[in-house]
């Protein structure tokens, strides 16, 4: 007798209880009067409980036998009822053979950080503007108007004691230096 027997016979007596008792349910519900309706309802009822039962007496089962077996596979020859593990030997007549080293999919793009962009707004001239050089304190190149756009460029900021420098770019692409403190810097503000 196979380990399965048992549980399939106990499987088909479960649903021959379930049609049983689906039988009792249907049966309970037509033609007959309260007292026989009751009668039959209550045994339809039992025969679904011994059902579950039946089902879980299953399952309680197939557990079983899986622990069983998976204890049996895992270990040695018993000894005084214990279970010993009994160590396996493999033996190796080919040098192994080496794994394939991984190789670069050309089609993947690669990752590349996109640059964050520095902007500020000229403000706080008083309408005199702020004025754009090629060094700090050094030659003039134009007049950049209260509310003009810049670039801040990631060049370090240099102080010469009085005032901080900052490197930025304009629109027309002129690049050049100005007075920090006549720029509102949006989120990168250094």
């Amino acid at each position: 007798m196979s380990g399965l027997t048992v549980p399939i016979i106990l499987t088909t007596l479960a649903i021959i209880l379930a049609f049983a008792s689906y039988r009792g349910v249907r049966r309970g519900g037509a033609r007959f009067y309260t007292l026989e309706r009751e009668a039959i309802l209550r045994r339809a009822s039992f025969t679904l409980a011994g059902s579950t039962i039946l089902f879980l007496a299953v399952i309680g089962l197939l557990v079983y036998q899986q622990q069983l077996a998976g204890a049996a596979a895992g270990s040695g020859p018993a000894t005084d009822g214990e279970l010993t593990a009994t160590p396996t030997t493999f033996l190796q007549t080919q040098p192994p053979t080496p794994s394939p080293s991984p190789t670069v999919d050309l089609s993947i793009p690669t990752v590349t950080p996109t640059p964050v962009i520095c902007r500020a707004v000229v403000d706080g001239t008083g309408g005199a503007g702020l004025m754009l050089r090629e060094e700090p304190a050094g030659a003039e190149i134009t007049i950049l108007p209260d509310g003009t756009i810049v670039s801040v460029l990631p060049d370090e900021p240099i102080s010469d004691g009085e005032f901080t420098w900052r490197r930025i770019r304009t629109v027309s692409r002129d690049e050049g230096w100005v007075v920090e403190e006549f720029l509102t810097l949006g989120d990168c503000g250094q």
